[in-house]
């Protein structure tokens, strides 16, 4: 680890956004497996609800924290927002990657890769925000703290969809990705490839019977078709 300090923080807040996200990812992936395979599963399959609701709320609990924002004079966070402060005051070695990410969001390169990313941020801030407005409503209501339902309380299904996590998870993993390469030349996990917990989870559902188990949304088929 480097014997810089601002460089040593930036290691261990991207090792721990890195660490979120993976888990982030795994309870996705088990939301999602158990919810496609629900009305073939006979054998466990009180547990496995009660496993695919703790799953999501686990998503949302994730991904508030991982795009929890930095308050002036509070603690410093290993979310997005706190990578990306320690990022800045950390010189960079490798731009491209920066380009990478931008470009993937429709921003240009630049030569201050600080303008670059802050213009990512702010193209991404609108639907980031919209998402996380319903996620951060239900975690104050009803998942972070056992609130009596009122009309104000938002109810699980109240949470972005599936799609609408997936985009966030993905922004967070190439930011993480970009500034690991960019700043620390190291390579991060491919958290969005990870599939050890979905497979696992696989190998359960065929010893409950369900055989094939189906992993992911059908495509849809091709225009024109």
């Amino acid at each position: 680890m480097s014997t810089d300090p601002v460089k040593a923080r930036l290691y261990q807040a991207t090792d721990a956004l890195a660490g979120e996200l993976l888990v982030i990812k795994s309870s996705l992936d088990t939301y999602r497996v158990i919810g496609l395979n629900a009305s073939r599963i006979v054998s466990g399959k009180l547990i496995l609800g009660h496993l695919q609701n703790l799953s999501l709320l686990r998503v949302a609990l994730g991904l508030a924290n991982v795009f929890e924002r930095e308050k002036k004079g509070g603690h410093e966070l290993c979310s997005v927002s706190g990578v990306l402060r320690l990022a800045k005051d950390t010189p960079i070695e490798e731009i491209e990657p920066v380009h990478v990410f931008a470009t993937k969001y429709g921003v240009k390169p630049q030569d201050v890769w600080t303008v670059e990313i802050d213009e990512v941020f702010a193209k991404q801030r609108p639907t980031i925000g919209r998402h996380m407005r319903r996620v951060t409503k239900a975690r104050n209501t009803r998942i972070a703290h056992l609130q009596q339902a009122s009309p104000q309380a938002a109810p699980i299904e109240d949470l972005p969809s599936i799609a609408a996590f997936e985009e966030l998870l993905a922004f967070a993993v190439g930011f993480h990705a970009s500034v690991n390469r960019a700043f620390l030349q190291t390579n991060a996990h491919p958290i969005l490839s990870d599939t050890y917990v979905a497979n696992s989870l696989c190998k359960v559902l065929k010893l409950a019977g369900v055989d094939p188990v189906v992993t992911d949304f059908p495509k849809p088929p091709p225009q024109g078709a």
